[in-house]
């Protein structure tokens, strides 16, 4: 089984590498990534001679295709604005496709592709990272006990304790951070998709420690966009994903944000012009990444509200992540690296044989996935 990570040299990019390479089943695993130089160093630095490094450009598809050859299946780690680009060389080069998600409005245009996957007898799983991805194979071992469905909420709450000596070091990718804090959330609501200002729907929740009590806000995010269609069957008639970071993290973002920082507009100088989105990517690069080794943990939480046996139901399906002390990364990159590379190596031993375009939820059956995340140290229960 060869397995192609596109951006693989990148923050997620490298845990899926790094998981593939620890993984029996897989023989074969490219990094394939613009920087090829950092793909050779990640290659090094991992010492197994399954990984390789490769040079890969999103934007030209053709060129992508080449990098794609004799794979079994390729993992797009970029920004999610490129999926429909990989998703186009995966078609061409014959191999099927796994992403961490499209941020709903790209979903959509992703799941529209499903009618060519299938006549190439191929599998597209858009969303299957951590959020989207597990929390959508935990919203269908949810449902699952529900005999009637009416509603989805999905909340992320997270801590970090980490000493970091940064004004403000994004925990994934600057672009994918700042479209969830700008553009509009979508949610379900009454059975019909409604947008929701930015930054709106805050609550504050009771996780488990140590995140505890946490603020959480609408974001927009893939889960709402394919979760009331899966379900309809079931009378959902609300699906719901809010997001809270850090509190620290969560209130310079938000001051950024109300600045122009998430701006995509270009900005005229007198020598030049750019984005603030572009000077803030500057700004923060010019400041040596944080050292020292992550210590942060997340818990994911997917409420599925309905009946069962004529009563009302809750069934709470919830995971407390922490960072990985062997890889030191982020629980946030162990829990987005992980999940595809598990389902990348289901699809090519056969256990799962689906075809065209289908959200994790349709295509992932939890007990064997939620095993092998166990053995990750991500152990997902009912609460």
């Amino acid at each position: 089984m060869k397995v192609v990570v596109v951006g693989g040299a990148g923050a997620m990019g490298q845990v899926i590498v790094r998981d593939l390479a620890e993984s029996g089943p897989v023989e074969s695993v490219v990094a394939a990534d613009f920087d090829e130089g950092r793909a050779s160093a990640l290659r090094s630095c991992i010492g197994s001679p399954k990984v390789t490094a490769a040079y890969a450009d999103v934007r030209d598809v053709n060129q992508l295709v080449g990098a794609l050859a004799g794979a079994t299946c390729v993992i797009n780690s970029t920004p999610y604005y490129f999926n429909l680009n990989v998703m186009e060389a995966a078609l061409a080069a014959g191999c099927h496709y796994l992403d961490l998600g499209g941020l709903f409005h790209v979903t959509r245009r992703q799941l529209e592709l499903s009618g060519r996957f299938a006549e190439r007898k191929l599998l597209a799983v858009p969303g299957m990272g951590a959020a989207p991805g597990m929390t959508n194979v935990m919203a269908a071992a949810g449902a699952a006990d529900l005999d009637c469905l009416e509603s989805i909420d999905i909340v992320i709450g997270c801590v970090d304790f980490a000493a970091v000596d940064h004004p403000f070091y994004p925990p994934y990718a600057l672009d994918t951070i700042l479209d969830e804090y700008t553009k509009e959330p979508m949610v379900f609501e009454d059975g019909s998709f409604q947008s929701r200002p930015p930054m709106s729907g805050e609550i504050e929740v009771e996780l488990p420690e140590p995140v505890g009590r946490s603020k959480a806000i609408y974001t927009l995010h893939s889960e709402v966009a394919t979760l009331p269609l899966s379900y309809a069957d079931k009378g959902i008639k609300r699906v719901t994903f809010r997001l809270g970071l850090p509190p620290a993290f969560h209130e310079r973002l938000k001051f950024l944000v109300e600045l122009g920082f998430g701006g995509q507009e270009p900005l005229s100088f007198e020598r030049c012009s750019a984005t603030p989105r572009e000077i803030l990517a500057g700004m923060i690069a010019r400041i040596p990444a944080p050292k020292g080794d992550p210590d942060d943990c997340e818990v994911v939480r997917v409420d599925c509200r309905g009946t069962k046996d004529g009563k009302p139901a809750l069934v709470r399906m919830e995971t407390t992540v922490r960072s990985h002390d062997r890889w030191k990364i982020s629980c946030g990159a162990l829990d987005t690296g992980v999940p595809p590379s598990i389902v990348a190596q289901m699809i090519g031993s056969g256990q799962i044989d689906a075809c065209g375009v289908q959200p994790p939820e349709t295509c992932v059956p939890p007990r064997p996935f939620f095993e092998e995340l166990a053995r990750r140290s991500i152990v997902i229960k009912k609460a």
